[in-house]
């Protein structure tokens, strides 16, 4: 007995140490792995974790196989913000007087539109489409000749003939106002022909908003 017992002193000495060398604190164990009993991973000479039979690459970790371990896709990029549309333009106020000789409109001393005044009509029937029309004042003029009342009532028939037909076209008669105002708003002298010419007249003044593009 006092011959075996230094060797088996020394055997269980050399058992430790091997023991101790193996086991390093480099994490819990985990299935796949061999852990010290204490739970901590055990590491082999080179500082490799030991693995287990049972180990398979679905059970590598970062702290032993980090190169087998999955990396999680990185976050997608924000999706980048679409700009805000532009605002659309807002409407433009557009003021507008125009004057259209009687003659162009009508036969002396008619109301009735003659086909050239109906296209001149039609042109400005064009013109504001796409507007909005806020207000439109029609107002029928004459020249000195016959008596104030005839003029007054010619040069309100003429009014209300304009404005009848720019409502054919679309227009808002709601919106249209037809006047006469006789031959009380000369704008040349009616003691000339071509003067008296200037004075026969309908008058279409228009407030309206387009909206136009930048």
């Amino acid at each position: 007995m006092k011959k075996t017992l230094p060797l088996a002193i020394l055997t269980a000495a050399v058992s430790l140490a091997g023991q101790s060398a193996l086991a390093h604190p480099v994490g819990q164990a985990t299935p796949g792995y061999v852990g010290d009993s204490r739970g901590m991973l055990v590491t082999d000479s080179s500082g490799n974790c030991v693995r287990t039979s049972s180990w398979a690459p679905a059970l590598a970790t970062e702290a032993c196989d980090a190169s087998l371990v999955k990396k999680a896709a990185p976050a997608p990029a924000p999706a980048k913000a679409e700009p805000a549309p532009a605002p659309k333009p807002a409407p433009q106020p557009v003021a507008e007087k125009v004057s259209l000789t009687a003659g162009a409109l009508f036969d002396v001393n008619k109301a009735d539109l003659k086909p050239a005044g109906k296209s001149e009509l039609d042109a400005l029937a064009a013109k504001l489409k796409g507007a909005q029309v806020e207000q439109i004042t029609v107002t029928g003029h004459t020249d000195s000749s016959g008596s104030k009342q005839l003029n007054q009532s010619l040069s309100e028939r003429r009014a209300d003939a304009v404005k009848a037909y720019l409502v054919s076209k679309g227009l808002d008669g709601s919106r249209i106002d037809a006047k006469g105002a006789g031959d009380t708003q000369p704008v040349a002298s009616n003691k000339t022909a071509d003067g008296r010419a200037q004075n026969r007249r309908v008058e279409i003044d228009i407030r309206a908003q387009r909206t136009t593009s930048n």
